[in-house]
C-alpha cells in the first residue's frame, strides 16, 4: 500500500457530488486502501476538515419548516415549458443503459409543480414523474 500523493487529495478534496466519489473510488482501487482510510488522509490534507461527512448524524433530525411545497394544482399539466437542452448536463450516470437512455433525450423542460429540469425524448402523449417533488403528470402537446 503505497501513500497517496498530496497532489491527489488535493484535487480529490477540490471536487464534490457524484465526481468526488467517482475519484474516491478510483484512488481506493489505485493506491488498494479503504474509503475510510482515504478520507482520513484527504481530512488530513484539508487541515483535519473532511470535505464531505464520513457518517451521518444519527441525533440530527431532518427540519423541513424551511422547505418550500410545490402547489401542485396550480400546475400545467398539459403543456410543458421547454428549455434548451445543452445548458444541462445530463451525463451524471456513466452506466451503458444510462446512455441508451441519454441517446433518447430529445428536449428539456421544466417540471410543471418544482421548476426542475428534465430531459424527455419527443414522444407524446408522455407520462413523466420529477424525481424531485414526485409531480406526475401526461403531457399531450
Amino acid at each position: 500500500m503505497a501513500p497517496i500523493p498530496e497532489h491527489e487529495l488535493a484535487a480529490v478534496n477540490g471536487m464534490d457530488g457524484y465526481e468526488q466519489l467517482l475519484e474516491i473510488d478510483r484512488l481506493c482501487k489505485v493506491h488498494g486502501v479503504d474509503e475510510a482510510t482515504l478520507r482520513a488522509a484527504m481530512a488530513s490534507a484539508s487541515g483535519g476538515f473532511p470535505s464531505t461527512p464520513t457518517t451521518p448524524d444519527s441525533s440530527a433530525s431532518w427540519d423541513t419548516s424551511h422547505k418550500h411545497v410545490p402547489d401542485v394544482h396550480q400546475a400545467s399539466p398539459t403543456v410543458p415549458k421547454m428549455v434548451d437542452k445543452r445548458q444541462f448536463r445530463f451525463e451524471y450516470d456513466p452506466s451503458r443503459e444510462a446512455a441508451q437512455r441519454r441517446e433518447q433525450v430529445n428536449q428539456a423542460i421544466l417540471c410543471s409543480a418544482c421548476g426542475v429540469a428534465l430531459g424527455i425524448p419527443d414522444v407524446r402523449p408522455i407520462k413523466v414523474t420529477c424525481p424531485a417533488c414526485l409531480f406526475e403528470t401526461t403531457y399531450t402537446h
